[in-house]
């Protein structure tokens, strides 16, 4: 975890108080990436040498959330990093550690991204080994800049940001394919809510269609993936001490 940056001593201009958390909603989503990159590594040394059919599918699931994190990241960089530098100048040493950590991250993913295609086709140990050190430490990274980015970063965006622009980058997001079937990327984002909390934030977040189908249809085909995903792996994660957590 890195130390709280003192500002830069410039003044602020435009910023007041906010009256809105809006950045929660971000927090959901950072708590989908905690998850994912926590396992990610055990998903890849649960795969058994030379077994290309687990390894395929694992593979098609690291580019997903790899896509999914680099997505995230550049609607970021588009909506937050320029507007904090105009209406809180004073935060030009927090934006200046959000843009270096995005970038950390950006590189590691493209290693392991890389590294993915070609062991899909071989499942080689040598390669798995490589694959799940670089996700070990995407995992690392990630971690701190999410912390960072909730400490430094996310009360000043709700203090400058106002709920129109807020809409304006939650409409941006949906315009985006998702890098993964929809009913999956649903159901890893209602199991990433905390169990206390998920049937309020379902009914709070869901249009009611959409609970419907989840519930009917999409629940089912989420299972039927993260099985799939996790066919040999379970062992493995445990012996890590990744817990299954969507099984």
């Amino acid at each position: 975890m890195t130390t709280r940056l003192p500002s830069t001593g410039a003044p602020d201009r435009a910023v007041t108080p906010g009256t809105t958390c809006r950045s929660d909603e971000v927090v959901v989503i950072h708590r989908l990436f905690r998850r994912l990159f926590a396992e990610a590594p055990a998903l890849v040394r649960g795969v058994a040498p030379d077994d290309t059919s687990h390894a395929k599918r694992v593979a098609k699931h690291l580019h997903g959330i790899i896509a999914l994190l680099h997505v995230h990241h550049r609607t970021e960089d588009e909506y937050f990093w320029d507007v904090m530098t105009d209406r809180a100048p004073a935060c030009g040493l927090h934006v200046e550690l959000m843009r270096r950590q995005h970038g950390a991250v950006s590189d590691r993913l493209d290693v392991a991204d890389a590294l993915v295609d070609r062991w899909a086709y071989r499942a080689d140990a040598p390669t798995a080994a490589r694959i799940a050190a670089e996700l070990d430490e995407v995992d690392r990274l990630l971690l701190e800049h999410l912390a960072d980015e909730e400490r430094e970063a996310f009360p000043v965006l709700d203090a400058i940001l106002s709920d129109a622009e807020w809409d304006d980058i939650h409409k941006h997001a949906q315009r985006h394919k998702p890098p993964m079937p929809i009913f999956v990327l649903l159901g890893l984002m209602i199991d990433s809510v905390p169990e206390s909390e998920r049937a309020a934030w379902v009914a709070k977040e869901l249009p009611a269609p959409i609970r419907v189908a989840y519930r009917t249809v999409g629940r089912r085909q989420y299972e039927r993936a993260i099985a799939r995903v996790r066919a040999i792996g379970r062992g493995a994660a445990g012996a890590s001490g990744v817990v299954p957590a969507m099984a």
